[in-house]
């Protein structure tokens, strides 16, 4: 496949994902010493699949978070590609409307989630309808019924954190990025629901811009 893509361009980036074992022991061999040039690995990384061990304290629990993105990071310090973050978010639990597919989640939720009013459609009356929304809940079902539509209202992500929390965590996600990797995307650029999945909002609200007022803290940020 590289060598397919690289024959149309060689210039263009061959962007191949860890499968969840980024290692140098797993991939360093892929491809020879002397030839990756333009291969990237990418990686994803969802800190709302962490913290079910974490102690109930939310100081110890962002020093768990933060030492967690600097250890995960340079752990992949030693595979000779560049390391592309493809995928990650602020998101502190796995709340998100649907987020283990079609009425689905796939993973219990820690804390309480924040339940609001589902988006109404952009499209026109002649082209899109709304649900119903006074169902108590709206089927079908996935493996469970976590996060489905009840009511009208959609799950958020939980409220456990405060803004300025997340700030903390989304400057530690970036130190760590930028310490040890050469890309980073948020997924993802517009979410109509979901801040902390929203690069346009997180900017926005500071969590992942420099340029904001939020002191974040040391040592994480080189």
């Amino acid at each position: 496949m590289r060598a397919r893509v690289h024959a149309f361009n060689p210039d263009l980036k061959f962007v191949f994902h860890d499968a969840f074992h980024g290692d140098a022991g797993t991939w360093n061999d892929l491809f020879d010493d002397d030839d990756h040039k333009n291969v990237v690995m990418d990686t994803h990384f969802y800190q709302a699949w962490w913290g079910r061990d974490f102690p109930d304290d939310k100081q110890k629990q962002l020093d768990k978070y933060c030492t967690g993105y600097e250890d995960s990071m340079a752990g992949q310090d030693d595979i000779k590609y560049d390391i592309w973050v493809g995928e990650w978010s602020l998101a502190t639990d796995v709340c998100a409307l649907w987020l283990g597919g079609f009425n689905d989640n796939n993973t219990p939720y820690r804390y309480d989630c924040e339940w609001v009013d589902c988006p109404k459609t952009y499209l026109p009356d002649s082209v899109g309808t709304d649900f119903d929304r006074t169902a108590d809940m709206l089927g079908p079902y996935g493996s469970n019924t976590l996060s489905t539509v009840q009511k009208g209202k959609c799950p958020k992500d939980s409220l456990y954190f405060s803004d300025s929390e997340v700030s903390t965590l989304g400057g530690c996600a970036l130190a760590a990025f930028e310490k040890h990797d050469q890309g980073h995307f948020l997924w993802t650029f517009r979410n109509e629901l979901e801040p902390r999945w929203n690069y346009i909002t997180s900017y926005d609200n500071g969590w992942i811009n420099k340029n904001s007022t939020t002191e974040f803290p040391a040592p994480f940020i080189q």
